[in-house]
Protein backbone atom coordinates (compact mmCIF):
# COMPACT_ATOMS: atom_id res chain seq x y z
CA UNK A 1 0.00 0.00 0.00
CA UNK A 2 1.15 3.42 -0.42
CA UNK A 3 2.56 5.14 2.47
CA UNK A 4 0.38 8.00 4.28
CA UNK A 5 3.51 10.53 4.28
CA UNK A 6 7.09 10.62 5.38
CA UNK A 7 6.22 10.71 9.15
CA UNK A 8 5.00 7.43 10.76
CA UNK A 9 3.37 9.40 13.29
CA UNK A 10 1.12 11.67 11.38
CA UNK A 11 -1.90 9.86 10.98
CA UNK A 12 -2.87 8.82 7.11
CA UNK A 13 -5.22 11.39 5.90
CA UNK A 14 -9.11 9.67 5.30
CA UNK A 15 -9.72 8.98 1.44
CA UNK A 16 -13.56 8.18 2.41
CA UNK A 17 -16.58 8.58 4.67
CA UNK A 18 -15.24 5.99 6.77
CA UNK A 19 -11.96 7.00 6.89
CA UNK A 20 -13.00 10.53 8.03
CA UNK A 21 -15.65 9.51 10.70
CA UNK A 22 -12.45 6.93 12.37
CA UNK A 23 -10.58 10.15 12.59
CA UNK A 24 -13.01 12.16 14.20
CA UNK A 25 -13.74 9.23 16.67
CA UNK A 26 -10.75 8.92 17.84
CA UNK A 27 -9.59 12.72 18.07
CA UNK A 28 -12.62 12.83 20.26
CA UNK A 29 -11.51 9.86 22.30
CA UNK A 30 -8.24 11.68 22.43
CA UNK A 31 -9.84 15.02 24.14
CA UNK A 32 -12.34 13.89 26.43
CA UNK A 33 -14.54 17.23 27.40
CA UNK A 34 -13.51 18.62 30.59
CA UNK A 35 -17.53 19.44 31.02
CA UNK A 36 -20.92 18.36 29.54
CA UNK A 37 -21.57 20.87 26.96
CA UNK A 38 -18.40 22.28 26.49
CA UNK A 39 -15.90 21.64 23.40
CA UNK A 40 -12.03 21.64 23.15
CA UNK A 41 -10.65 24.36 21.19
CA UNK A 42 -9.35 23.36 17.96
CA UNK A 43 -5.17 24.42 17.57
CA UNK A 44 -4.30 25.37 14.13
CA UNK A 45 -2.61 22.55 13.08
CA UNK A 46 -5.99 20.30 13.99
CA UNK A 47 -7.95 22.55 12.06
CA UNK A 48 -5.72 22.79 8.96
CA UNK A 49 -5.37 18.78 9.19
CA UNK A 50 -9.05 18.76 9.00
CA UNK A 51 -9.92 20.97 6.04
CA UNK A 52 -7.10 19.03 4.37
CA UNK A 53 -9.15 15.81 5.35
CA UNK A 54 -12.53 17.00 4.24
CA UNK A 55 -10.99 18.53 0.65
CA UNK A 56 -10.44 14.41 0.07
CA UNK A 57 -13.69 13.60 0.29
CA UNK A 58 -14.20 15.92 -3.35
CA UNK A 59 -11.19 14.06 -4.74
CA UNK A 60 -12.66 12.35 -8.06
CA UNK A 61 -11.57 8.80 -7.66
CA UNK A 62 -12.23 7.49 -11.14
CA UNK A 63 -10.21 10.51 -12.36
CA UNK A 64 -7.07 9.26 -9.71
CA UNK A 65 -7.51 5.84 -11.20
CA UNK A 66 -7.48 7.67 -14.91
CA UNK A 67 -4.49 9.59 -13.73
CA UNK A 68 -2.53 6.38 -12.33
CA UNK A 69 -3.31 4.34 -15.65
CA UNK A 70 -1.82 6.78 -17.89
CA UNK A 71 1.07 6.80 -15.77
CA UNK A 72 1.54 3.21 -16.12
CA UNK A 73 0.42 3.37 -20.04
CA UNK A 74 2.71 6.20 -21.02
CA UNK A 75 6.21 4.42 -22.18
CA UNK A 76 8.62 7.09 -21.29
CA UNK A 77 7.64 6.21 -17.28
CA UNK A 78 10.36 4.80 -14.85
CA UNK A 79 9.66 1.15 -13.59
CA UNK A 80 9.69 2.62 -10.10
CA UNK A 81 6.97 4.93 -10.93
CA UNK A 82 4.88 2.39 -12.46
CA UNK A 83 5.22 0.66 -9.12
CA UNK A 84 3.82 3.21 -7.45
CA UNK A 85 1.27 4.40 -9.90
CA UNK A 86 -0.21 0.65 -8.87
CA UNK A 87 -0.28 1.16 -5.07
CA UNK A 88 -2.44 4.28 -5.82
CA UNK A 89 -4.91 2.07 -7.94
CA UNK A 90 -4.87 -0.37 -5.54
CA UNK A 91 -5.65 2.15 -2.72
CA UNK A 92 -8.79 3.04 -4.23
CA UNK A 93 -10.03 -0.46 -5.68
CA UNK A 94 -10.15 -1.81 -2.19
CA UNK A 95 -13.93 -0.67 -2.18
CA UNK A 96 -15.78 -3.03 -4.13
CA UNK A 97 -17.82 -0.23 -6.33
CA UNK A 98 -14.70 1.53 -6.94
CA UNK A 99 -12.79 -1.80 -8.23
CA UNK A 100 -15.95 -2.16 -10.70
CA UNK A 101 -15.41 1.20 -11.65
CA UNK A 102 -12.10 0.78 -12.51
CA UNK A 103 -13.10 -1.71 -15.05
CA UNK A 104 -15.70 0.56 -16.69
CA UNK A 105 -12.90 3.18 -17.49
CA UNK A 106 -11.06 0.48 -18.90
CA UNK A 107 -8.92 -0.37 -16.14
CA UNK A 108 -8.02 -3.52 -17.08
CA UNK A 109 -5.88 -3.00 -19.94
CA UNK A 110 -2.74 -2.66 -17.40
CA UNK A 111 -2.98 -5.86 -16.26
CA UNK A 112 -1.52 -8.22 -18.45
CA UNK A 113 1.36 -5.82 -19.61
CA UNK A 114 1.86 -5.60 -16.02
CA UNK A 115 1.97 -9.19 -15.70
CA UNK A 116 4.81 -9.24 -18.36
CA UNK A 117 6.71 -6.64 -16.95
CA UNK A 118 10.35 -7.09 -16.72
CA UNK A 119 10.63 -5.62 -13.36
CA UNK A 120 9.56 -7.10 -10.02
CA UNK A 121 8.31 -4.71 -8.53
CA UNK A 122 5.39 -3.67 -11.60
CA UNK A 123 4.53 -7.67 -11.44
CA UNK A 124 4.10 -8.29 -7.74
CA UNK A 125 2.19 -4.92 -8.13
CA UNK A 126 -0.45 -5.86 -10.48
CA UNK A 127 -0.59 -9.48 -9.15
CA UNK A 128 -1.68 -7.37 -5.70
CA UNK A 129 -4.10 -5.83 -8.09
CA UNK A 130 -5.42 -8.43 -9.34
CA UNK A 131 -5.79 -9.92 -5.71
CA UNK A 132 -7.28 -6.80 -4.61
CA UNK A 133 -9.96 -6.73 -7.50
CA UNK A 134 -10.82 -9.94 -7.39
CA UNK A 135 -11.58 -10.56 -3.16
CA UNK A 136 -14.83 -11.59 -2.55
CA UNK A 137 -15.99 -9.66 -6.12
CA UNK A 138 -17.67 -11.41 -8.62
CA UNK A 139 -18.17 -9.32 -11.17
CA UNK A 140 -14.63 -8.52 -11.13
CA UNK A 141 -13.54 -12.18 -10.70
CA UNK A 142 -15.89 -12.74 -13.78
CA UNK A 143 -14.42 -9.72 -15.74
CA UNK A 144 -10.47 -11.43 -15.09
CA UNK A 145 -11.77 -14.60 -16.11
CA UNK A 146 -12.93 -12.98 -19.36
CA UNK A 147 -9.26 -11.28 -19.75
CA UNK A 148 -8.08 -14.65 -19.65
CA UNK A 149 -5.43 -13.72 -16.82
CA UNK A 150 -5.62 -17.18 -15.44
CA UNK A 151 -3.08 -18.97 -17.60
CA UNK A 152 -0.12 -16.11 -17.06
CA UNK A 153 -0.98 -15.99 -13.02
CA UNK A 154 0.07 -19.74 -12.83
CA UNK A 155 2.89 -19.02 -14.96
CA UNK A 156 4.07 -16.86 -12.68
CA UNK A 157 3.86 -19.12 -9.83
CA UNK A 158 7.12 -20.46 -11.32
CA UNK A 159 8.69 -17.12 -10.94
CA UNK A 160 10.86 -15.47 -8.05
CA UNK A 161 9.82 -16.09 -4.69
CA UNK A 162 7.65 -12.95 -4.29
CA UNK A 163 5.95 -13.06 -7.43
CA UNK A 164 5.17 -16.78 -6.82
CA UNK A 165 3.73 -16.01 -3.18
CA UNK A 166 1.62 -13.24 -5.05
CA UNK A 167 0.65 -15.10 -8.10
CA UNK A 168 -0.94 -17.45 -5.84
CA UNK A 169 -2.61 -15.14 -3.79
CA UNK A 170 -4.15 -14.05 -7.03
CA UNK A 171 -5.41 -17.22 -8.18
CA UNK A 172 -6.76 -18.22 -4.51
CA UNK A 173 -8.65 -14.50 -5.17
CA UNK A 174 -9.75 -15.91 -8.48
CA UNK A 175 -11.08 -19.42 -7.50
CA UNK A 176 -12.65 -19.44 -4.04
CA UNK A 177 -16.21 -18.76 -4.16
CA UNK A 178 -16.34 -18.77 -7.89
CA UNK A 179 -16.95 -21.97 -9.52
CA UNK A 180 -16.50 -20.62 -13.23
CA UNK A 181 -13.07 -19.17 -12.22
CA UNK A 182 -12.92 -22.51 -10.28
CA UNK A 183 -13.63 -24.88 -12.63
CA UNK A 184 -11.08 -22.84 -15.51
CA UNK A 185 -8.41 -23.39 -13.35
CA UNK A 186 -9.01 -27.02 -12.71
CA UNK A 187 -9.29 -26.87 -16.43
CA UNK A 188 -5.21 -25.80 -17.10
CA UNK A 189 -4.15 -28.26 -14.44
CA UNK A 190 -4.55 -25.29 -11.22
CA UNK A 191 -4.92 -28.69 -9.09
CA UNK A 192 -1.45 -30.04 -10.28
CA UNK A 193 0.15 -26.59 -9.79
CA UNK A 194 -0.84 -26.63 -6.46
CA UNK A 195 0.33 -29.87 -5.35
CA UNK A 196 3.66 -28.68 -6.68
CA UNK A 197 3.86 -25.68 -4.99
CA UNK A 198 2.99 -27.30 -1.47
CA UNK A 199 6.33 -29.22 -1.80
CA UNK A 200 8.51 -26.14 -2.47
CA UNK A 201 10.88 -24.40 -0.46
CA UNK A 202 9.12 -21.24 -1.06
CA UNK A 203 7.70 -21.06 2.45
CA UNK A 204 5.15 -18.54 2.05
CA UNK A 205 3.98 -19.84 -1.71
CA UNK A 206 3.94 -23.51 0.50
CA UNK A 207 1.45 -21.97 3.12
CA UNK A 208 -0.56 -20.10 0.54
CA UNK A 209 -1.36 -23.17 -1.78
CA UNK A 210 -1.72 -25.13 1.27
CA UNK A 211 -4.38 -22.39 2.46
CA UNK A 212 -5.88 -22.96 -0.82
CA UNK A 213 -6.41 -26.53 -0.88
CA UNK A 214 -7.74 -26.51 2.17
CA UNK A 215 -10.29 -23.82 1.29
CA UNK A 216 -11.06 -25.59 -1.82
CA UNK A 217 -11.66 -29.34 -0.07
CA UNK A 218 -13.41 -27.67 2.25
CA UNK A 219 -15.54 -26.27 -0.08
CA UNK A 220 -16.57 -28.67 -2.39
CA UNK A 221 -15.69 -32.47 -1.58
CA UNK A 222 -15.36 -33.55 -5.21
CA UNK A 223 -12.32 -31.09 -5.35
CA UNK A 224 -11.44 -32.77 -2.26
CA UNK A 225 -11.85 -36.46 -3.62
CA UNK A 226 -9.88 -34.87 -6.97
CA UNK A 227 -6.99 -33.80 -4.84
CA UNK A 228 -6.76 -37.27 -3.19
CA UNK A 229 -6.55 -39.09 -6.78
CA UNK A 230 -3.96 -36.66 -7.65
CA UNK A 231 -2.28 -38.10 -4.66
CA UNK A 232 -2.30 -35.02 -2.15
CA UNK A 233 -2.44 -37.04 0.75
CA UNK A 234 1.12 -38.45 0.43
CA UNK A 235 2.85 -35.69 -0.59
CA UNK A 236 1.22 -33.62 1.98
CA UNK A 237 2.48 -36.36 4.55
CA UNK A 238 6.47 -36.37 2.75
CA UNK A 239 6.44 -32.36 4.04
CA UNK A 240 5.94 -33.62 7.29
CA UNK A 241 8.84 -32.85 9.49
CA UNK A 242 8.21 -32.96 13.30
CA UNK A 243 9.63 -30.16 15.26
CA UNK A 244 10.75 -29.18 18.60
CA UNK A 245 9.03 -25.82 18.33
CA UNK A 246 6.12 -24.14 16.53
CA UNK A 247 7.05 -24.60 12.55
CA UNK A 248 4.36 -22.42 10.16
CA UNK A 249 5.26 -25.04 7.49
CA UNK A 250 4.40 -28.48 9.93
CA UNK A 251 0.65 -26.59 11.11
CA UNK A 252 0.03 -26.00 7.54
CA UNK A 253 1.20 -29.43 6.61
CA UNK A 254 -1.22 -31.16 9.17
CA UNK A 255 -4.08 -28.83 9.12
CA UNK A 256 -4.33 -29.29 5.45
CA UNK A 257 -4.06 -33.57 5.90
CA UNK A 258 -6.97 -32.71 8.87
CA UNK A 259 -9.06 -31.18 6.07
CA UNK A 260 -8.02 -34.18 3.54
CA UNK A 261 -9.04 -37.18 5.85
CA UNK A 262 -12.53 -36.29 5.91
CA UNK A 263 -12.57 -38.73 3.11
CA UNK A 264 -11.94 -42.64 3.92
CA UNK A 265 -9.99 -43.04 1.38
CA UNK A 266 -7.51 -40.66 2.56
CA UNK A 267 -7.78 -42.38 5.78
CA UNK A 268 -6.82 -45.51 4.10
CA UNK A 269 -3.94 -43.34 2.22
CA UNK A 270 -2.70 -42.48 5.59
CA UNK A 271 -2.32 -45.67 6.73
CA UNK A 272 0.22 -46.83 4.10
CA UNK A 273 2.98 -48.54 6.29
CA UNK A 274 5.26 -46.89 3.56
CA UNK A 275 4.59 -43.38 4.91
CA UNK A 276 5.36 -43.57 8.04
CA UNK A 277 2.81 -41.22 9.52
CA UNK A 278 1.50 -42.91 12.76
CA UNK A 279 5.70 -42.46 13.76
CA UNK A 280 5.30 -39.06 12.26
CA UNK A 281 2.50 -37.62 14.58
CA UNK A 282 3.79 -39.61 17.67
CA UNK A 283 7.01 -37.72 17.18
CA UNK A 284 5.14 -34.16 17.22
CA UNK A 285 3.37 -34.95 20.16
CA UNK A 286 6.17 -35.76 21.89
CA UNK A 287 8.65 -33.33 21.09
CA UNK A 288 5.49 -30.49 21.33
CA UNK A 289 3.95 -31.35 24.76
CA UNK A 290 3.42 -28.76 27.11
CA UNK A 291 4.69 -26.07 24.75
CA UNK A 292 1.76 -23.47 24.58
CA UNK A 293 2.86 -22.21 20.78
CA UNK A 294 2.70 -25.39 19.43
CA UNK A 295 -1.01 -26.26 20.46
CA UNK A 296 -2.75 -26.13 17.08
CA UNK A 297 0.09 -28.43 15.97
CA UNK A 298 -0.49 -30.64 18.79
CA UNK A 299 -4.23 -30.57 18.56
CA UNK A 300 -4.10 -31.36 14.33
CA UNK A 301 -1.83 -34.55 15.22
CA UNK A 302 -4.16 -35.99 17.94
CA UNK A 303 -7.06 -35.36 15.62
CA UNK A 304 -5.66 -37.28 12.97
CA UNK A 305 -3.87 -39.94 15.10
CA UNK A 306 -7.28 -40.91 16.35
CA UNK A 307 -8.92 -40.44 12.85
CA UNK A 308 -6.38 -42.71 11.33
CA UNK A 309 -5.09 -45.13 13.90
CA UNK A 310 -7.81 -46.17 15.76
CA UNK A 311 -10.56 -48.78 15.13
CA UNK A 312 -13.50 -45.95 15.09
CA UNK A 313 -12.76 -44.19 12.07
CA UNK A 314 -15.55 -45.12 9.88
CA UNK A 315 -17.68 -41.32 10.04
CA UNK A 316 -15.65 -39.04 8.19
CA UNK A 317 -16.40 -38.85 4.41
CA UNK A 318 -19.49 -36.26 4.19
Amino acid sequence: MASGGDNPDQPRQPQNMQGLLKFAMEATAAEDAPAAGQLPQMDEERRRFLEEALKTLTVDVVQEIEKAMKTLMDPATEEDEKAEAIDVIIDYVEDIDAANDFFKVGGFVIIKPGLNSENVDVRTGTLRLVGELAQNNPTCQQHLLEADVLPRLVELLSDEAPVASQAMHAISCMVRQFEPCLAAFIDMGGLECILGCIQTDNEKLRIKSSFLMSALCTEFAAVRDEFIKLNAVERVVASIRPSKEFDPKLETALSTLTVLTESQDAIRRCQAAGLSLRSKLESILKLNDGKEECLEQIEYANTLLKRCFTDNNGGTDR
